[in-house]
Protein backbone atom coordinates (compact mmCIF):
# COMPACT_ATOMS: atom_id res chain seq x y z
CA UNK A 1 0.00 0.00 0.00
CA UNK A 2 2.78 1.86 1.06
CA UNK A 3 4.51 1.58 -2.54
CA UNK A 4 1.17 2.83 -4.69
CA UNK A 5 0.22 5.91 -1.56
CA UNK A 6 2.19 8.48 -4.20
CA UNK A 7 0.09 7.30 -7.10
CA UNK A 8 -3.17 7.24 -5.40
CA UNK A 9 -2.77 10.75 -4.91
CA UNK A 10 -1.40 11.89 -8.26
CA UNK A 11 -5.09 10.33 -9.08
CA UNK A 12 -6.75 12.61 -6.62
CA UNK A 13 -5.15 15.83 -7.88
CA UNK A 14 -5.78 14.99 -11.04
CA UNK A 15 -9.67 14.70 -10.31
CA UNK A 16 -9.14 17.84 -8.50
CA UNK A 17 -7.72 19.80 -11.54
CA UNK A 18 -10.99 18.09 -13.50
CA UNK A 19 -13.57 19.67 -11.11
CA UNK A 20 -11.90 22.91 -10.62
CA UNK A 21 -12.15 22.85 -14.45
CA UNK A 22 -15.72 22.03 -13.94
CA UNK A 23 -16.13 24.90 -12.58
CA UNK A 24 -17.17 22.95 -8.78
CA UNK A 25 -17.21 25.03 -5.38
CA UNK A 26 -13.74 25.31 -5.08
CA UNK A 27 -13.27 24.90 -1.03
CA UNK A 28 -15.65 22.24 -0.77
CA UNK A 29 -13.30 20.70 -3.11
CA UNK A 30 -10.51 21.12 -2.41
CA UNK A 31 -12.00 20.36 1.36
CA UNK A 32 -13.24 16.77 0.06
CA UNK A 33 -9.53 16.44 -1.80
CA UNK A 34 -7.61 16.83 1.52
CA UNK A 35 -9.32 14.45 3.59
CA UNK A 36 -9.27 11.72 0.05
CA UNK A 37 -5.19 12.31 0.35
CA UNK A 38 -4.84 12.30 4.12
CA UNK A 39 -7.11 8.93 4.23
CA UNK A 40 -4.76 7.57 1.48
CA UNK A 41 -1.65 8.10 4.47
CA UNK A 42 -3.77 6.83 6.47
CA UNK A 43 -4.52 3.46 4.55
CA UNK A 44 -0.37 3.39 3.74
CA UNK A 45 0.86 3.74 7.82
CA UNK A 46 0.23 7.02 8.75
CA UNK A 47 -0.31 7.20 12.04
CA UNK A 48 0.83 10.82 12.67
CA UNK A 49 -1.07 13.30 11.16
CA UNK A 50 -0.58 16.59 13.34
CA UNK A 51 1.34 19.63 12.97
CA UNK A 52 4.05 20.34 15.34
CA UNK A 53 3.07 21.76 18.41
CA UNK A 54 -0.79 19.81 17.95
CA UNK A 55 -2.03 17.49 19.80
CA UNK A 56 -3.97 14.32 18.40
CA UNK A 57 -7.20 13.03 20.24
CA UNK A 58 -5.91 9.45 20.34
CA UNK A 59 -8.08 8.67 17.61
CA UNK A 60 -6.85 8.73 13.90
CA UNK A 61 -10.57 9.36 12.52
CA UNK A 62 -10.54 12.18 14.64
CA UNK A 63 -6.86 13.78 13.96
CA UNK A 64 -7.90 14.02 10.30
CA UNK A 65 -10.40 17.07 11.26
CA UNK A 66 -8.18 17.69 14.03
CA UNK A 67 -5.56 17.96 10.97
CA UNK A 68 -7.77 20.72 9.61
CA UNK A 69 -8.52 22.30 13.06
CA UNK A 70 -4.99 23.03 13.87
CA UNK A 71 -4.15 24.22 10.18
CA UNK A 72 -6.83 26.61 9.95
CA UNK A 73 -6.18 28.24 13.59
CA UNK A 74 -2.57 28.66 12.44
CA UNK A 75 -3.89 30.16 9.12
CA UNK A 76 -6.82 32.35 10.79
CA UNK A 77 -3.88 33.56 13.60
CA UNK A 78 -0.87 33.94 11.12
CA UNK A 79 -1.90 34.63 6.99
CA UNK A 80 -4.99 35.12 7.71
CA UNK A 81 -5.69 37.37 9.74
CA UNK A 82 -3.36 39.43 8.41
CA UNK A 83 -5.64 38.86 4.68
CA UNK A 84 -8.92 39.69 6.58
CA UNK A 85 -7.35 42.96 7.80
CA UNK A 86 -5.94 44.41 4.22
CA UNK A 87 -9.17 43.15 2.85
CA UNK A 88 -11.47 45.59 5.56
CA UNK A 89 -9.09 48.35 5.12
CA UNK A 90 -9.46 48.46 0.70
CA UNK A 91 -13.05 48.28 1.47
CA UNK A 92 -13.74 51.13 3.60
CA UNK A 93 -11.32 53.21 1.34
CA UNK A 94 -13.40 52.32 -1.53
CA UNK A 95 -17.02 52.87 0.70
CA UNK A 96 -15.35 56.41 1.23
CA UNK A 97 -14.56 57.08 -2.39
CA UNK A 98 -10.49 57.62 -0.89
CA UNK A 99 -9.54 54.95 -3.39
CA UNK A 100 -11.07 56.61 -6.27
CA UNK A 101 -9.83 59.95 -5.35
CA UNK A 102 -6.41 58.81 -5.48
CA UNK A 103 -7.18 57.89 -9.05
CA UNK A 104 -8.39 60.91 -9.86
CA UNK A 105 -5.18 63.10 -8.43
CA UNK A 106 -2.54 60.33 -10.35
CA UNK A 107 -4.67 60.68 -13.71
CA UNK A 108 -3.62 64.49 -14.07
CA UNK A 109 -0.05 64.10 -14.81
CA UNK A 110 -0.55 62.02 -18.22
CA UNK A 111 -2.82 64.75 -19.16
CA UNK A 112 0.71 66.76 -20.03
CA UNK A 113 2.09 64.03 -22.49
CA UNK A 114 1.35 64.78 -25.83
CA UNK A 115 1.18 61.29 -27.91
CA UNK A 116 -1.68 59.57 -27.07
CA UNK A 117 0.45 55.69 -27.12
CA UNK A 118 2.48 57.10 -24.40
CA UNK A 119 -0.68 58.19 -22.39
CA UNK A 120 -1.66 54.70 -23.02
CA UNK A 121 1.61 53.06 -21.53
CA UNK A 122 1.97 55.46 -18.72
CA UNK A 123 -1.58 54.18 -18.09
CA UNK A 124 -0.49 50.70 -17.77
CA UNK A 125 2.54 51.59 -15.48
CA UNK A 126 0.35 54.07 -13.06
CA UNK A 127 -2.59 51.25 -12.55
CA UNK A 128 0.27 48.65 -11.46
CA UNK A 129 1.32 51.10 -8.98
CA UNK A 130 -2.44 51.42 -7.74
CA UNK A 131 -2.11 47.80 -7.01
CA UNK A 132 -0.23 48.59 -4.28
CA UNK A 133 -3.52 50.39 -2.67
CA UNK A 134 -6.25 48.37 -4.95
CA UNK A 135 -5.37 45.06 -4.65
CA UNK A 136 -8.89 42.99 -6.52
CA UNK A 137 -8.18 43.14 -10.43
CA UNK A 138 -11.93 43.49 -10.94
CA UNK A 139 -11.71 46.21 -8.51
CA UNK A 140 -9.08 47.78 -10.69
CA UNK A 141 -10.77 47.58 -14.04
CA UNK A 142 -14.06 49.21 -12.60
CA UNK A 143 -11.86 52.30 -11.89
CA UNK A 144 -10.10 52.46 -14.62
CA UNK A 145 -13.16 51.22 -16.84
CA UNK A 146 -15.21 55.08 -15.09
CA UNK A 147 -11.91 56.77 -14.98
CA UNK A 148 -9.04 56.41 -17.80
CA UNK A 149 -11.25 54.37 -20.52
CA UNK A 150 -13.12 58.07 -21.11
CA UNK A 151 -9.73 59.33 -21.47
CA UNK A 152 -7.78 57.32 -23.77
CA UNK A 153 -10.88 57.18 -26.14
CA UNK A 154 -11.19 60.94 -25.96
CA UNK A 155 -7.14 61.58 -27.10
CA UNK A 156 -7.62 58.81 -30.05
CA UNK A 157 -7.08 55.42 -29.08
CA UNK A 158 -8.97 53.04 -30.07
CA UNK A 159 -11.74 51.42 -27.99
CA UNK A 160 -10.06 47.75 -28.28
CA UNK A 161 -6.81 49.36 -27.50
CA UNK A 162 -8.05 51.34 -24.49
CA UNK A 163 -9.69 47.84 -23.24
CA UNK A 164 -6.49 45.72 -23.75
CA UNK A 165 -4.48 47.64 -21.52
CA UNK A 166 -6.98 48.35 -18.77
CA UNK A 167 -7.33 44.56 -19.14
CA UNK A 168 -4.21 43.54 -18.34
CA UNK A 169 -3.30 45.75 -15.56
CA UNK A 170 -2.66 43.99 -12.33
CA UNK A 171 -0.95 41.36 -13.69
CA UNK A 172 1.38 41.19 -10.16
CA UNK A 173 -0.53 41.51 -6.89
CA UNK A 174 1.74 43.12 -4.12
CA UNK A 175 2.14 42.65 -0.44
CA UNK A 176 1.28 43.51 2.07
CA UNK A 177 -2.47 44.55 0.70
CA UNK A 178 -2.56 41.91 -1.32
CA UNK A 179 -3.76 38.19 -0.12
CA UNK A 180 -1.91 36.38 -2.85
CA UNK A 181 1.19 37.91 -2.56
CA UNK A 182 0.82 37.62 2.03
CA UNK A 183 0.36 34.54 1.45
CA UNK A 184 3.14 34.03 -0.68
CA UNK A 185 5.39 35.72 1.53
CA UNK A 186 4.34 33.64 4.67
CA UNK A 187 4.44 30.23 3.31
CA UNK A 188 7.96 31.36 2.09
CA UNK A 189 8.56 32.02 5.56
CA UNK A 190 9.49 36.02 4.97
CA UNK A 191 8.35 39.50 5.81
CA UNK A 192 5.42 40.75 3.62
CA UNK A 193 7.64 43.87 3.36
CA UNK A 194 10.81 42.07 2.83
CA UNK A 195 8.77 39.89 0.08
CA UNK A 196 8.03 43.09 -1.08
CA UNK A 197 11.16 44.79 -1.68
CA UNK A 198 13.97 42.03 -1.92
CA UNK A 199 11.64 39.81 -4.14
CA UNK A 200 8.67 41.29 -5.82
CA UNK A 201 10.03 44.91 -6.83
CA UNK A 202 13.21 44.13 -8.29
CA UNK A 203 10.85 41.09 -10.72
CA UNK A 204 7.91 43.50 -11.30
CA UNK A 205 9.49 46.69 -12.22
CA UNK A 206 11.31 45.51 -15.29
CA UNK A 207 8.46 43.39 -15.79
CA UNK A 208 6.10 46.05 -15.98
CA UNK A 209 8.11 48.55 -18.07
CA UNK A 210 8.75 46.37 -20.80
CA UNK A 211 4.73 45.51 -21.08
CA UNK A 212 4.03 48.89 -21.23
CA UNK A 213 6.47 49.36 -24.19
CA UNK A 214 5.48 46.56 -25.62
CA UNK A 215 1.72 47.35 -25.46
CA UNK A 216 2.79 50.95 -27.07
CA UNK A 217 4.16 49.53 -29.79
CA UNK A 218 1.54 46.49 -30.53
CA UNK A 219 -1.32 48.60 -30.13
CA UNK A 220 -0.55 51.12 -32.00
CA UNK A 221 0.63 48.94 -35.06
CA UNK A 222 -2.83 47.36 -34.83
CA UNK A 223 -5.12 50.21 -34.56
CA UNK A 224 -3.04 51.35 -38.06
CA UNK A 225 -3.91 47.87 -39.32
CA UNK A 226 -7.57 48.26 -38.36
CA UNK A 227 -7.81 51.92 -39.21
CA UNK A 228 -6.16 51.01 -43.06
CA UNK A 229 -8.49 48.18 -43.28
CA UNK A 230 -11.85 50.33 -42.43
CA UNK A 231 -12.39 47.53 -39.22
CA UNK A 232 -11.31 49.79 -36.24
CA UNK A 233 -13.87 50.39 -33.76
CA UNK A 234 -15.22 53.82 -32.43
CA UNK A 235 -16.89 54.49 -29.36
CA UNK A 236 -18.58 57.68 -28.29
CA UNK A 237 -18.26 57.24 -24.48
CA UNK A 238 -20.56 58.86 -22.13
CA UNK A 239 -18.24 61.07 -19.45
CA UNK A 240 -20.27 61.73 -16.72
CA UNK A 241 -20.18 58.43 -14.19
CA UNK A 242 -20.68 58.11 -10.29
CA UNK A 243 -17.44 57.42 -9.41
CA UNK A 244 -15.85 60.27 -11.20
CA UNK A 245 -18.29 62.66 -9.74
CA UNK A 246 -17.83 61.30 -6.40
CA UNK A 247 -13.96 61.91 -6.56
CA UNK A 248 -14.37 65.69 -7.92
CA UNK A 249 -16.43 66.60 -4.66
CA UNK A 250 -13.51 65.01 -2.08
CA UNK A 251 -10.64 67.45 -1.15
CA UNK A 252 -7.11 66.00 -2.22
CA UNK A 253 -6.01 64.99 0.74
CA UNK A 254 -8.27 61.79 0.64
CA UNK A 255 -5.98 60.57 -2.19
CA UNK A 256 -3.56 60.19 0.60
CA UNK A 257 -5.71 58.30 2.87
CA UNK A 258 -4.80 54.70 1.43
CA UNK A 259 -1.71 55.11 1.39
CA UNK A 260 -1.23 56.08 5.21
CA UNK A 261 -0.27 51.93 6.24
CA UNK A 262 2.15 51.79 3.07
CA UNK A 263 3.90 54.77 4.46
CA UNK A 264 4.12 53.40 7.75
CA UNK A 265 5.22 50.13 6.59
CA UNK A 266 8.11 51.04 4.58
CA UNK A 267 9.89 53.21 7.25
CA UNK A 268 9.03 51.20 10.37
CA UNK A 269 10.50 47.70 8.96
CA UNK A 270 13.66 44.84 9.46
CA UNK A 271 15.15 47.08 6.65
CA UNK A 272 14.86 50.89 7.80
CA UNK A 273 13.78 51.66 11.00
CA UNK A 274 14.84 48.34 12.77
CA UNK A 275 14.11 49.70 16.55
CA UNK A 276 10.16 50.17 16.04
CA UNK A 277 8.73 47.39 13.18
CA UNK A 278 5.23 47.35 12.46
CA UNK A 279 3.04 44.30 11.70
CA UNK A 280 1.18 44.97 8.78
CA UNK A 281 -2.10 44.42 10.48
CA UNK A 282 -1.09 46.83 12.91
CA UNK A 283 -0.45 49.22 9.87
CA UNK A 284 -4.04 48.93 8.66
CA UNK A 285 -5.48 49.45 11.68
CA UNK A 286 -3.96 52.38 12.35
CA UNK A 287 -4.78 53.64 8.86
CA UNK A 288 -8.20 52.90 8.96
CA UNK A 289 -9.06 54.71 12.38
CA UNK A 290 -7.28 58.06 11.01
CA UNK A 291 -9.48 57.86 8.01
CA UNK A 292 -12.43 57.83 10.18
CA UNK A 293 -10.79 60.72 11.92
CA UNK A 294 -9.80 62.42 8.94
CA UNK A 295 -13.43 61.51 7.02
CA UNK A 296 -15.37 62.87 10.38
CA UNK A 297 -13.61 66.05 10.13
CA UNK A 298 -14.34 66.61 7.01
CA UNK A 299 -18.22 65.71 6.94
CA UNK A 300 -19.07 66.49 10.36
CA UNK A 301 -21.72 63.43 10.16
CA UNK A 302 -21.12 60.98 13.51
CA UNK A 303 -23.59 58.60 11.85
CA UNK A 304 -22.80 58.61 8.28
CA UNK A 305 -19.09 58.38 9.04
CA UNK A 306 -19.65 55.54 11.52
CA UNK A 307 -21.72 53.54 8.91
CA UNK A 308 -19.07 54.12 6.32
CA UNK A 309 -16.39 52.90 8.89
CA UNK A 310 -18.32 49.51 9.81
CA UNK A 311 -17.23 48.48 5.87
CA UNK A 312 -14.30 47.72 7.40
CA UNK A 313 -16.01 44.76 8.94
CA UNK A 314 -17.85 43.93 5.85
CA UNK A 315 -14.80 43.46 3.77
CA UNK A 316 -12.80 41.47 6.51
CA UNK A 317 -16.32 39.43 6.23
CA UNK A 318 -15.48 39.06 2.34
CA UNK A 319 -12.42 37.80 2.53
CA UNK A 320 -12.99 35.38 4.83
CA UNK A 321 -15.77 33.82 2.91
CA UNK A 322 -13.26 34.22 -0.38
CA UNK A 323 -9.78 33.98 0.46
CA UNK A 324 -9.28 33.16 4.03
CA UNK A 325 -11.98 30.29 4.03
CA UNK A 326 -9.94 29.09 0.71
CA UNK A 327 -6.59 29.24 2.71
CA UNK A 328 -7.98 26.82 5.18
CA UNK A 329 -9.14 23.87 3.13
CA UNK A 330 -6.15 24.37 0.85
CA UNK A 331 -3.47 24.00 3.62
CA UNK A 332 -5.32 20.67 4.69
CA UNK A 333 -4.78 19.64 0.49
CA UNK A 334 -1.26 20.89 0.73
CA UNK A 335 -0.93 18.59 3.98
CA UNK A 336 -2.41 15.45 2.52
CA UNK A 337 0.58 15.58 -0.62
CA UNK A 338 2.93 15.88 1.59
CA UNK A 339 1.44 12.80 3.88
CA UNK A 340 0.34 10.55 0.80
CA UNK A 341 4.17 10.87 -0.26
CA UNK A 342 3.41 12.95 -3.88
CA UNK A 343 5.34 15.37 -3.08
CA UNK A 344 8.60 13.64 -2.57
CA UNK A 345 7.49 11.68 -5.54
CA UNK A 346 7.65 14.76 -7.29
CA UNK A 347 11.05 15.65 -5.71
CA UNK A 348 12.68 12.44 -6.41
CA UNK A 349 11.28 12.32 -10.08
CA UNK A 350 12.49 15.71 -11.21
CA UNK A 351 16.05 15.08 -9.44
CA UNK A 352 16.39 12.06 -11.68
CA UNK A 353 15.16 14.29 -14.91
CA UNK A 354 17.51 16.34 -13.49
CA UNK A 355 15.59 19.31 -13.36
CA UNK A 356 16.11 21.01 -9.86
CA UNK A 357 13.95 23.43 -8.05
CA UNK A 358 13.61 25.99 -11.31
CA UNK A 359 13.00 22.94 -13.43
CA UNK A 360 10.29 21.84 -10.86
CA UNK A 361 9.08 25.30 -10.38
CA UNK A 362 8.73 25.48 -14.04
CA UNK A 363 6.31 22.59 -14.17
CA UNK A 364 4.40 23.65 -10.98
CA UNK A 365 4.10 27.10 -12.80
CA UNK A 366 2.77 25.50 -16.12
CA UNK A 367 -0.01 23.52 -14.00
CA UNK A 368 -1.18 26.55 -12.52
CA UNK A 369 -0.68 28.71 -15.39
CA UNK A 370 -3.28 26.01 -17.47
CA UNK A 371 -5.45 25.89 -14.91
CA UNK A 372 -5.52 29.72 -14.75
CA UNK A 373 -6.80 29.79 -17.88
CA UNK A 374 -9.37 27.45 -18.20
CA UNK A 375 -11.15 28.67 -14.92
CA UNK A 376 -9.54 32.64 -15.63
CA UNK A 377 -9.13 32.63 -11.67
CA UNK A 378 -5.53 31.19 -10.23
CA UNK A 379 -6.27 31.70 -6.64
CA UNK A 380 -7.69 27.96 -6.40
CA UNK A 381 -4.69 26.38 -8.11
CA UNK A 382 -2.15 28.73 -6.76
CA UNK A 383 -3.02 28.08 -2.97
CA UNK A 384 -3.63 24.14 -3.43
CA UNK A 385 0.22 24.39 -4.40
CA UNK A 386 1.90 27.05 -2.82
CA UNK A 387 1.56 25.21 0.41
CA UNK A 388 4.55 22.67 -0.71
CA UNK A 389 6.71 25.47 -1.91
CA UNK A 390 8.64 25.12 1.60
CA UNK A 391 8.92 21.36 1.05
CA UNK A 392 9.92 21.68 -2.30
CA UNK A 393 12.39 23.80 -1.65
CA UNK A 394 13.95 22.39 1.04
CA UNK A 395 14.10 19.28 -1.26
CA UNK A 396 16.50 20.97 -3.75
CA UNK A 397 18.45 22.92 -1.33
CA UNK A 398 16.80 26.40 -2.93
CA UNK A 399 14.88 29.22 -1.50
CA UNK A 400 11.04 28.88 -0.50
CA UNK A 401 10.76 32.52 -1.50
CA UNK A 402 11.80 32.33 -5.04
CA UNK A 403 9.77 29.10 -5.84
CA UNK A 404 6.44 30.57 -4.33
CA UNK A 405 6.63 33.93 -6.21
CA UNK A 406 7.26 32.26 -9.38
CA UNK A 407 3.94 30.07 -8.46
CA UNK A 408 2.33 33.44 -7.57
CA UNK A 409 3.71 35.14 -10.98
CA UNK A 410 2.09 32.23 -13.03
CA UNK A 411 -1.40 32.75 -11.30
CA UNK A 412 -1.45 36.06 -12.09
CA UNK A 413 0.29 36.82 -15.20
CA UNK A 414 -2.02 34.43 -17.54
CA UNK A 415 -5.35 35.17 -15.60
CA UNK A 416 -6.03 38.53 -18.08
CA UNK A 417 -5.55 35.94 -21.06
CA UNK A 418 -8.24 33.55 -19.43
CA UNK A 419 -11.39 33.13 -21.15
CA UNK A 420 -13.93 34.17 -17.82
CA UNK A 421 -11.61 36.74 -16.96
CA UNK A 422 -12.46 38.34 -20.83
CA UNK A 423 -16.13 38.01 -19.59
CA UNK A 424 -15.86 39.35 -16.45
CA UNK A 425 -13.99 42.54 -18.32
CA UNK A 426 -16.43 43.02 -20.82
CA UNK A 427 -19.07 43.27 -18.46
CA UNK A 428 -17.43 45.57 -16.45
CA UNK A 429 -17.11 48.00 -19.62
CA UNK A 430 -21.05 47.13 -20.86
CA UNK A 431 -22.70 48.18 -17.10
CA UNK A 432 -20.25 50.95 -17.41
CA UNK A 433 -21.86 52.08 -20.88
CA UNK A 434 -18.56 51.65 -22.60
CA UNK A 435 -18.97 49.12 -25.19
CA UNK A 436 -22.69 49.78 -26.83
CA UNK A 437 -23.08 47.20 -29.47
CA UNK A 438 -20.39 45.57 -28.97
CA UNK A 439 -20.42 41.73 -28.69
CA UNK A 440 -17.85 39.59 -27.34
CA UNK A 441 -15.50 37.39 -29.99
CA UNK A 442 -15.76 33.59 -30.17
CA UNK A 443 -12.41 31.95 -29.07
CA UNK A 444 -11.54 31.22 -32.75
CA UNK A 445 -12.03 34.25 -34.76
CA UNK A 446 -11.72 35.05 -38.31
CA UNK A 447 -7.81 35.20 -39.90
CA UNK A 448 -6.67 39.08 -39.74
CA UNK A 449 -10.03 40.30 -37.81
CA UNK A 450 -9.09 41.87 -34.67
CA UNK A 451 -10.76 38.63 -32.68
CA UNK A 452 -8.28 36.50 -34.12
CA UNK A 453 -5.26 38.74 -32.54
CA UNK A 454 -6.30 37.96 -29.12
CA UNK A 455 -8.66 40.88 -28.87
CA UNK A 456 -11.57 41.34 -26.52
CA UNK A 457 -14.47 42.68 -29.35
CA UNK A 458 -15.64 42.29 -32.77
CA UNK A 459 -17.87 44.41 -34.96
CA UNK A 460 -21.14 45.02 -34.34
CA UNK A 461 -23.32 43.06 -36.77
CA UNK A 462 -25.54 44.83 -39.12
Amino acid sequence: MHDIMPYLALLVVILTGVGIVKKLQVNILLLFAGIALNLIAILGGVTDLMPKGAHGTGFIGFDLFGLLSALSRHQAATTGFIILVAGGFAAYMDQIGATDKLVAVCLKPLQRLRNPYLIMGAVFILGNFLGLVVTSAAGMAMLLAVSVYPLLIGIGISGVAAAAVIGSVLVISYAPSSAIAVLSAHTAGVDPMTYLIQYQLPVAIPAILVTAVVHVIVQNYLDKRDKATGSLLSIDPKVVEEKTRRAANLPGYYALLPLVPLVLLFIFNKMVYKTGVLDVAIAMFIGWVFGILVDLLHRRNLQACFQDGFAMFKGMGHMMQSVVGLIFVAALFADGLKNAGLVGLMIDAAKSAGFGMMGTGLVLSAVIGIVTVLTGSGVASFTGLVQIAPTVAAGFGGDPTVLAMMLQLASEFLRPVSHEERSEFIGILRRQGRMPGCRRSPWFAAPGSRASRGSLWRLPQP
